[in-house]
């Protein structure tokens, strides 16, 4: 049984262990888990100052709240103490779409398993999205468009979540420059007919500088049009993905390096 002698003892021990940079430990465990004898958490006061000086301000709110509430370590996340989760991050390039018109994953597809956008049958999932990679144009002036999105199969996504207008290439051939491709998706509303809405953009150093494809380079269910929802089944699993579709079958190459999936919540 944990006396308040002994936990002071051990608090008085520890309270000035700074671990090593780079080590794996907890930031803090400030909330002793409560006995039989003990009606309240006990609270580390020095640790849990240090610990409110390195966390964002909304989240330093929300723990204060919770501390308020005298109510322990579930209370607490209910009370919106958020984290950041990565769920994908590939390692080797992806497939290189060349010579084709047709649409094909820039990355492999990340399955989420069924309920995984609506935890705990709420809505409110959030995720970010980033990729990155390079691509080779020619001379014609071809398009190129990217998409994100799901499939109830390891399959180009039926269900579009954000795509963007096909971006004219320019007329000046580059050769193995950049792409850099990032967006957002929150989950509106839950269940078989639940919605997401999602917005990115798109940067290629092969387009041409006009207006036209700084609108194209935005987007949206609807493509570079005003984002509207998409309707996703959450009740079984998603297959997501980024795809990129060449408007011709010459040529045109673009390969995928670097793509990141986080949880946000």
């Amino acid at each position: 049984m944990l006396t308040y002698e002994k936990f002071k003892k051990h608090w008085i021990k520890i309270r000035d262990y700074v671990p090593p940079l780079g080590e794996r430990h907890t930031l803090c465990s400030w909330a002793l888990e409560e006995d039989e004898n003990q009606k309240e958490f006990l609270i580390e006061n020095i640790k849990y100052t240090k610990l409110l000086e390195l966390l964002p301000d909304k989240i330093v709110e929300n723990l204060q709240k919770s501390r308020a509430a005298q109510e322990g370590r579930i209370p607490m996340l209910k009370a919106g103490l958020g984290y950041e989760e990565l769920l994908s991050s590939v390692i080797v390039d992806g497939s290189a779409i060349a010579s084709s018109s047709t649409e094909a994953f820039l990355f492999p597809a990340l399955l989420f398993p069924q309920n995984y956008l609506q935890p705990g049958g709420i809505p409110g999932r959030t995720l970010h999205w980033k990729g990155r990679g390079r691509m080779t144009t020619l001379t014609t002036a071809g398009t190129l468009t990217f998409k994100f999105g799901a499939a109830t199969t390891n399959a180009i996504p039926t269900t579009t979540w954000a795509v963007s207008g096909a971006l004219t290439m320019d007329t000046s051939a580059q050769t193995n420059t950049q792409w850099f491709c990032e967006g957002a998706v929150v989950v509106r509303s839950v269940g078989s007919s639940g919605t997401v809405f999602a917005q990115g953009d798109v940067t290629t150093s092969g387009q041409a500088l006009t207006i036209a494809n700084v609108t194209a380079s935005f987007m949206g269910s609807a493509g570079s049009a005003a984002p509207s929802t998409a309707t996703v089944d959450q009740t079984v699993a998603q297959y997501v993905s980024l795809t990129g579709k060449w408007s011709l079958t010459t040529a045109y190459s673009i390969t995928g390096h670097i793509f990141m999936v986080e949880a946000l919540n």
